[in-house]
Order: C-alpha cells, then structure tokens, then sequence
C-alpha cells in the first residue's frame, strides 16, 4: 500500500516538475515574442519573429505573426511609394503654377493700381482690389503646399548653428510694424535687450514666426492686440505669440496643429500654416504648444534648448 502510494506520488511529482519546465519554456518564448514586437514597433528596419521552439501552439502563433507582418511591411511600402508620388506630384504642379501665378500677381497688382482713380467707377477698383486680394490667398497656398511636400519628402535643407533668437524676434516683427499700425494693433514686444542664443536655423525659426504671427492678425485680430515675448531660462528659451481674439474650446486645441484644420470659414485660409509650423518646430528640436482661453487670448509658445 505505501509502496503504491510513494510510486503514485513520484509520479505525480514528475508530472508537476515537467509541468513546471513546460511553463516556463512557453512564459521564455512568450515574453520573447512581447519584446520582439516592441522591438519591431521602434526599429526602422523590417524584422520577423523567430522563436526556437517544440510548443506547437507557439510556433503556430508565430507563424501567425510573421503573416501580419509580412502584409504590414507590403503595405507599408505601397503607401510610402504613393506618398513619394503624390509629394513629387505636388512639387511639380506648385513649380508649374508658381510662373504663371507671379504673372497673373503682377497684372491683378497693376490693375488695382490703375483702378484707383476717380474716373474708374467704384464697383470695378473694389473688383480689381478683390482679384489682387485673391491672387495673395493663392500664392499663399501654393507656397505652403510646397512648403508642406518638401518637409514631407525630406528634401527641407535646414542650417542648424546657434543664433540670436532676440535679433531674430526683433526682425521677424519689425516686418510687421507698418501694417499693426496701420491696422491700429496695441502691440507688445518684451524682448531681452543681451543677445540669448540657441541652436536653430535662422530662416526656419522666422519662418515659424511669420506664420503665428500671421495667424494671430488673421484669427485673434478683432482684439487688436499682438504680443511678443522672448522669455529665457537656464535650460530653454521660449518665444510667445498672443493675441486677444475669440480664442478657441479645448477640443480645437488638441486639432490646431492637424493639416488641413482650421477654426476659419472654409474661404479664409487653407488650415496648413500651423501645421506647417509644427513640422518646422519639430525639425528644429523646437517644441510648438498652444493655451487658449476662449473670447480672453490665444497663446502660442515655441520653445527652444538654450
């Protein structure tokens, strides 16, 4: 009776031991395929899984895997092809519209000129006026969709040296000064008199700025203020744009910097500048962030590594 006992109970020791073993093995090939997919998840280069093992189950499962992953990288380099070919595409037509667009500026520009004249009739300088208006609006967009297929494709040269970011605000808003005058802006500029330095590219970073600040009349102008400010600290300067207009709700905010987005009527702009900009910040190792707070003011930050 003992003697059964003591076999039955190796037996069942042996079969917990094999258990065990079987356990572990199948918790080593699982966490190998867990790290694995991480692994594949951040490299640049395309990978399989492949796991030495006896558990059926397991090779069954990583054969699965390595099907999806096979159509994924297939995909995957369907679209980023299309994407190539849709960015030359675009490149090209914006090459092509851009010579006979500068014509048709220059004529709508003289028309409103010689429009202006109190022989012309009223009702066709104001035509002449619109016609050049909208001739601004298209070359615009034009240059952002070029804009926005070179940073696609790569092809965005950038010069990144350390630069004086007050001498680069203090230009950038100098362009500005006759039209906010014009316009009857409050403006205010809050720039360190010492020169702050920080690594960047010079015609990127004014670019960037250009476009905020452009959004700022366009948007938040029915406040009639405009705010620029270089704020610096040990680790970081951060330059802000304000406006006081409508502001915008937490829910466009999260939107604000997505291609093709804007809180504008459809006829007013093509939702490209911001993300433009976001592109551009992110090229730059510069950080783009916005905080608004609806019908009080808009901020926009771009924050550079000191």
């Amino acid at each position: 009776m003992w003697i059964c006992f003591a076999m039955f109970s190796a037996i069942l020791m042996l079969v917990l031991i094999c258990q065990r073993i079987q356990y572990k093995n199948l918790q080593k090939d699982i966490g190998y395929i867990s790290k694995r997919l991480a692994l594949l998840s951040i490299a640049s280069e395309n990978g399989f899984v492949l796991c030495p093992t006896d558990n059926l189950c397991i090779k069954e499962l990583g054969t699965a895997i390595n099907t999806l992953l096979q159509d994924f990288y297939t995909n995957k380099s369907s679209f980023e092809q299309a994407q190539k070919v849709m960015s030359q595409v675009l490149t090209n037509i914006s090459h092509d519209i851009r010579t006979p667009l500068t014509v048709l500026k220059g004529n709508s520009e003289m028309l409103a000129d010689e429009t202006d004249d109190s022989a012309v009739p009223e009702s066709i300088h104001r035509m002449a006026v619109k016609i050049d208006r909208k001739a601004d609006d298209l070359i615009t967009t034009i240059n952002d969709y070029f804009t926005m297929s070179k940073i696609a494709s790569g092809d965005f040269p950038l010069k990144l040296q350390k630069e004086n970011i007050s001498g680069i605000c203090q230009d950038t808003i100098l362009d500005y000064y006759d039209m906010l005058e014009k316009q009857q802006f409050e403006v205010e500029i809050q720039i360190p008199e010492k020169p702050v330095f920080a690594d960047t590219d010079r015609d990127t970073l004014q670019r960037i700025l250009k476009n905020l600040i452009d959004n700022a009349i366009r948007h938040g102008g029915v406040g009639k203020y405009i705010a620029l400010r270089l704020i610096v600290s040990k680790e970081k300067c951060i330059i802000e744009i304000e406006d006081h207009g409508k502001g915008m709700p937490p829910q466009q905010q999260k939107k604000i910097f997505t291609r093709n987005y804007t809180t504008a009527p459809k006829s007013s702009g093509n939702g490209l500048g911001l993300a433009i900009s976001n592109n551009l910040s992110a090229k730059i190792g510069a950080q783009l962030q916005v905080h608004s707070i609806p019908n009080e003011k808009t901020v926009f930050s771009v924050i550079l590594k000191s």
